[in-house]
């Protein structure tokens, strides 16, 4: 799928992106799983620049829906802290891909140590303050999705 700043998505049809390349050599796909339309948009387009592909989902169980019906590399997931209801989904995403490689990222606005250690325990790879940067991000990024 590609999404457009504005989160729509397009199919990749017959295994061929837009440009005629095999989906076999995809770009890395991120999932950008947040509530608020403007920060997933934000990231959507920030995702894109660092050369992925960006698939947006507006809600939790959108989420596990995509990684459901296509291969993901990597998720970035708004916990929603403080209630953090998020955090179950690391579990959720785990059991769906199965033995398939993902990196999962935890966003929330709550950078104390026991976020921290929650999201880790939860199951994800990574926990990421909001605003997250561009730098850290495609660090990250490139340093995992080889």
């Amino acid at each position: 799928m590609k999404s457009d700043w504005y989160g729509a998505q397009g199919m990749v049809a017959n295994g061929r992106d837009d440009e005629g390349e095999s989906s076999a050599s995809h770009r890395k796909r991120v999932l950008i799983a947040d509530r608020d339309e403007t920060a997933r948009r934000m990231l959507v387009n920030v995702i894109e620049s660092l050369g992925y592909e960006a698939v947006a989902a507006e809600s939790i169980d959108d989420a596990l829906d995509i990684a459901r019906r296509m291969p993901l590399d990597a998720a970035l997931i708004d916990v929603g802290a403080p209630m953090l209801e998020g955090l179950p989904v690391a579990r959720r995403m785990r059991e769906i891909v199965g033995q398939s490689a993902l990196l999962l990222i935890a966003l929330t606005g709550w950078g104390q140590p026991q976020y921290r250690d929650m999201a880790l325990a939860a199951g994800f790879d990574v926990h990421l303050v909001k605003p997250v940067g561009v730098d850290q991000l495609g660090f990250l990024l490139s340093m995992t999705l080889v």
